[in-house]
Formats: structure tokens, C-alpha cells, sequence
């Protein structure tokens, strides 16, 4: 059921209801994170601040993931991650059916794309500080709305909440063995997304929500709290990065047949590590617990290293350059490996996908 149906006024919120609820939550907190990971991959310099604004954001958004998660499990759901419809597809809407007519592609940052995450991000009414970025009329649910549902729904139904099969830090903060858990988890994905309806600030003056973070990337400069005036201000300058021009990856991804055999190397490598990403975060919340979410967030690291490989390479008679795709090839090619991510083994084993030697990259340091 998608978020536009669970939010009609005469949808029952029961358990069933709430379980829906928070596997639509899983799908949509994760579907930001490979174009908001590709965007940060196509900055040059990787000192520039625009990719620690981005990583920061990625970072909240994995963990807003993993508490959606810890959420469903706590209620005796099964949070899928590896699995259609569970599986993001790109470009297309968001899921759920929220903001159905914004859609979501990959590839490289451009003004353009980061007023597409600040669409996936917008509050209800964004803060206005000086000059405020162009309003749009929205008849359909935004996210934080959904989140308000939620957890009006835990308090009505004071379901029995476990942490058997709940996974705590690096991802999550917290385990939910309670409401105020419940409370504190959904109030914390939130703010750190929208802000407040009185602050673009989450959890501190200086750590804005991110919507206000792109804002920021998109005006050029920065949101700071002036102390005297007791309120947010426009100063500064935030010059925007040089970046690959890395082309919108088309629907399905890059086909081997259809690109170089170098970039099809490359993509099938990123396309392995993200194949066991997906099937250890199914691993980490399903059966095998904190070891597998472990091993997830090797095969994170593993990732940077052939898409910035990738976005390295030209597309033939363009001015652009080719992008990773993101797409889980299957259980079977998750485990042509030794099931361990590259970044654990130090180098990755490229030969037998096809990379040559000259090619393969140090993907802990990459």
C-alpha cells in the first residue's frame, strides 16, 4: 500500500496498518541515499564543504533508515530491503506516492539537483531568512506529515514492543523498547530532516536540518545564527564545486553491452558491492543481527571507489561521463565473493569481474 493510500482520512491504522506504515518508511528513507551518495561521489575535491554538507545528511538518513527499521521490528515486522517492490529503482517518483510528479534521478550535483533534494526534503512551510527560495503548492503527503501519523498510531494502539531483532549502534542510535523510544526515534528523524516549524536547527544552532543544508549549496552561502538578533542570516559565501559532468543514469542502468568494457568493469564491481549491501542489511535486521550490519557498512566503503572510476569515464560523443547505477543484481552475484567486503580485505579482487589489474582500485582508501 503506498503512503498516498495508508494517509487517506478513512485508511483503519491498526498493526497491520503501522507495519505497512514503516516498510513504506524503510523504502523512502533509503531511497535518497544513492542519488544523494552519487551528487557527494561527483565533487572533485573532496575537501570542498559541499561534500561534508552531503555526507552529513547521507549519514542522518541511513540512521533515520535503520530506526524505521528498528520500529518495524519492534512491532514484529520484518523490515525488506532486497526485495521488489523494496528495491529503489531510478529515475522515478519517490515511493509512496509522495511528491508523485518530483522525480528522482542519478547523477552529478548541478543547481538543478539540489533543488531536487530540497523538494524531498521541504517542510510543510520552509523558514524564511532574508529572502526565502521560491514557494510551491503541495497537495500531497509530505514526509514529515507521514512521520506525525505514525506515531499518533503507536500511542493510539500501545502495541507490545521487542528489541529482539532490533540492531543498535553505528546505524542506530537507539533500540525502541518503549513509547518515548518510539518518540524520540520519529521526533529525531523529523527534525534532522525538516526542522522545526520555529528553526531550520535539529539538535543544535549549528546543525541544521537538511533541507536547509541544500538550501545553503544552493543560494552559495551560509545560514548562521546571529546571536544578537536571536535569529538565522544569510552570510558569507559558499562557492559552488567543481564537479565530473556526470550524465543522468538511464532507467535499468548502464547495460554492459551498450558501454566500454572499462566502464562496464567498473560498474559491475560497484554492482557487486551494492548487491551484498542490500543483502546484509536484509541479513542484519532478518536472522543474522549486528555481525551482518557489520559487514554493511564494509560494503558502504566499498562503493566510493569504482563509481568515482566510473564518473572518471567519458560517454562517447557527450560531454558528460558515466555514473554508477545502483542496481542489486541478485543474491547469486552477491556471493561470487568471498562474501567479505572489499574494504575488509584491504584491495579488491577486480580480475574476476572482468577489471584489469592497472584498473582496480585500494577501495579502504579510495
Amino acid at each position: 500500500m503506498s503512503i498516498v493510500e495508508l494517509m487517506r482520512p478513512n485508511a483503519a491504522r491498526d498493526l497491520a496498518w503501522l507495519q505497512e506504515a514503516l516498510q513504506a518508511a524503510v523504502e523512502l528513507e533509503f531511497f535518497t541515499l544513492p542519488p544523494y551518495l552519487t551528487a557527494m561521489w561527483s565533487i572533485k575535491d573532496e575537501r570542498h564543504p559541499a561534500v561534508a554538507t552531503i555526507r552529513a545528511v547521507v549519514e542522518e538518513e541511513m540512521t533515520h533508515m535503520a530506526l524505521a527499521a528498528n520500529l518495524l521490528a519492534a512491532i514484529g515486522g520484518v523490515p525488506c530491503v532486497n526485495r521488489p517492490p523494496a528495491i529503489p529503482e531510478y529515475p522515478r517518483p519517490m515511493p509512496g506516492g509522495v511528491k508523485p510528479h518530483l522525480v528522482v534521478g542519478l547523477q552529478g550535483l548541478t543547481k538543478e539537483v539540489v533543488r531536487v533534494f530540497m523538494l524531498i526534503e521541504e517542510p510543510a512551510e520552509p523558514l524564511e531568512f532574508e529572502a526565502r527560495f521560491a514557494a510551491r503548492g503541495e497537495i500531497f503527503p509530505r514526509i514529515g506529515a507521514f512521520y506525525d501519523a505514525i506515531q499518533e498510531t503507536f500511542h493510539q494502539l500501545n502495541p507490545t514492543l521487542s528489541v529482539d531483532r532490533q540492531i543498535a549502534a553505528p546505524l542506530a542510535p537507539l533500540v525502541v523498547a518503549n513509547l518515548d523510544d518510539v518518540d524520540r526515534a520519529i521526533n529525531l528523524i523529523r527534525t534532522q530532516g525538516e526542522g522545526s516549524n520555529v528553526s531550520p536547527a535539529d539538535e543544535s544552532l549549528e546543525d541544521l536540518a537538511h533541507y536547509y543544508r541544500f538550501q545553503e549549496l544552493e543560494r552559495g552561502q551560509r545560514l548562521v545564527f546571529d546571536p544578537l538578533r536571536q535569529t538565522y542570516r544569510w552570510r558569507g559565501s559558499l562557492p559552488f564545486p567543481e564537479v565530473y559532468p556526470v550524465a543522468p543514469v538511464p532507467a535499468g542502468g548502464y547495460r554492459d553491452d551498450e558501454v566500454s568494457d572499462e566502464a562496464a568493469a567498473w560498474s559491475r564491481q560497484f554492482d557487486y558491492a551494492y548487491t551484498n549491501l542490500l543483502d546484509a542489511l536484509q541479513g542484519a535486521w532478518e536472522t543474522e543481527g549486528q555481525a551482518a550490519l557489520w559487514r554493511a557498512i564494509e560494503w558502504m566503503f566499498a562503493l566510493k571507489g569504482s563509481a568515482r572510476a566510473l564518473m572518471a569515464i567519458p560517454v562517447p560523443g557527450t560531454d558528460f561521463t558515466y555514473g554508477p547505477s545502483f542496481r542489486y543484481r541478485g543474491p547469486s552475484f552477491g556471493r561470487r565473493g568471498t562474501g567479505s567486503a572489499p574494504i575488509a580485505q584491504g584491495t579488491f579482487s577486480g580480475e574476476r569481474y572482468g577489471i584489469p589489474r592497472r584498473n582496480q582500485l585500494d577501495l579502504a582508501h579510495g
